[in-house]
């Protein structure tokens, strides 16, 4: 491993962009976990409004960069996009400093700061385009060192972010968020693509922010999968069933990473410092699960492990939701990270693994499932919280976990009423 690492590190370019990647991953670890907060103290918002402006900024995102992505593939200009987006960015949270008008705001969100999100799958795009790597499967080990790093960032970046807030207020913790952006267009601007370089697609989103990202998602394989003709595919209720049930976890967990912020600050009456170690604690504890996952993920029913998983997310909400104290809420942050890692590592294959034959399709609709879940996260929440407080909101995501557990165990409701309705005529008779 360490002979690897030090073979990425001679590749030109590699570790620019690697301080590049660190740079965006700390930008954002440190401004999303509180960005909730500063709309509730400092621009007065409502939940519901909070709501829709949390919508607004992942729906510019998704948006955003499924357009960059299709742009860039065609005129192969990765750099120049990237570059537009990192500026957006710096320029949005600048303009956050001294904007509190709700309509400005608005408006900020979905021109400026949404572009940061397309900024992540951005990265990737221009890496694998600027690094002269040959060999598929060192091209794979660099992004998958890039997404590490990424994954780091939101182990120490969110208490990054609280003694920044602690220190500096909002004001402070924008100004530092708006450089780091600048700081790795800065980067960006000093390198260039390979221009003899065959350019590479890259997956219109990846997982920035592995704790508490505004969704749950995978990347896509460095190396396309082939379709397999041999094995026939599930049927279609199956299908929409599992991908239905995957966007109920992501509209859980998205919603959850808007609400608990302002749950620990507002409603447990914490600390930032200990939003930052519950959004720290998950980020860590995510990284082993998705490495033991990963090396193990061809021999395990997949299907089994994610129903499995929406159980423990029921049981998360549910002691989330009766939590008294802080010290409770901690050590429940494993269970979100047991949720995080298997949807994450599983949850595309398994999709995948239901159309064997169509691999392209079945990856569309894993990611689509979590995007359609970012984007009703922020509505939902804020209609909750406004209409039945943290704690109800806690449990109406459980709700919405349950329901997912209900369509991955797929159990035989019709045989079941079957069975009670014979057994209740042969006891009257």
């Amino acid at each position: 491993m360490n002979a690897r690492l030090a073979a990425l590190a001679r590749i030109p370019f590699f570790m620019p962009l690697a301080a590049a990647t660190l740079m965006l991953g700390v930008a954002m670890s440190f401004t999303a976990p509180y960005l909730s907060l500063f709309g509730v103290e400092q621009a007065g918002m409502t939940p519901l409004m909070l709501g829709v402006f949390m919508t607004l900024i992942a729906a510019s995102g998704v948006a955003t960069s499924a357009w960059a992505g299709k742009w860039s593939d065609r005129h192969g200009h990765h750099r120049s996009l990237l570059l537009a987006a990192l500026v957006l960015a710096a320029l949005g949270y600048l303009l956050i400093c001294f904007v509190r008008e709700y309509r400005a705001l608005l408006v900020i969100g979905i021109v400026f700061l949404g572009a940061s999100g397309s900024a992540l799958s951005l990265v990737f795009a221009f890496g694998r385009a600027a690094l002269p790597v040959r060999d598929e499967a060192e091209r794979a080990f660099a992004t998958a060192t890039l997404r590490t790093l990424l994954s780091v960032a939101w182990v120490f970046g969110p208490s990054l972010g609280a003694l920044v807030l602690a220190a500096a207020g909002f004001h402070g913790l924008f100004l530092f968020a708006a450089a780091s952006f600048a700081g790795c267009a800065a980067i960006i601007w000093r390198m260039h693509e390979v221009p003899s370089g065959d350019l590479h697609s890259a997956p219109e989103h990846v997982p920035g922010d592995p704790a508490s990202s505004l969704e749950v998602t995978t990347p896509e394989p460095e190396i396309p999968i082939q379709p397999d003709y041999t094995h026939a595919g599930a049927p279609m209720r199956q299908i929409w069933r599992s991908v239905l049930a995957l966007t109920l976890i992501g509209l859980a967990a998205n919603a959850t990473m808007i609400v608990l912020p302002l749950y620990i600050v507002r409603g447990l009456h914490g600390t930032r410092i200990d939003v930052s170690i519950m959004l720290g604690l998950g980020a860590f504890l995510e990284i082993p699960m998705m490495l033991a996952l990963g090396a193990r993920g061809a021999t395990l029913n997949k299907l089994r492990w994610l129903a499995a998983c929406c159980v423990v997310h029921v049981i998360y909400f549910i002691a989330m939701a009766a939590a008294g104290s802080i010290n409770v809420l901690i050590p429940m942050q494993g269970l979100n990270a047991f949720v995080v890692a298997v949807t994450s590592c599983l949850g595309m294959t398994y999709v995948q693994d239901l159309m064997p034959s169509k691999p392209g399709a079945a990856t569309a609709l894993f990611f689509n499932a979590s995007r359609v879940g970012s984007i009703l996260s922020g509505v939902l929440s804020g209609l909750l919280v406004a209409g039945i407080g943290y704690r109800g909101t806690f449990l109406a995501c459980g709700c919405l976990a349950a329901g997912a557990f209900v369509l991955f165990a797929d159990p035989p409701w019709a045989r079941g009423a079957r069975y009670v309705r014979d057994m209740w005529r042969s006891r009257r008779a």
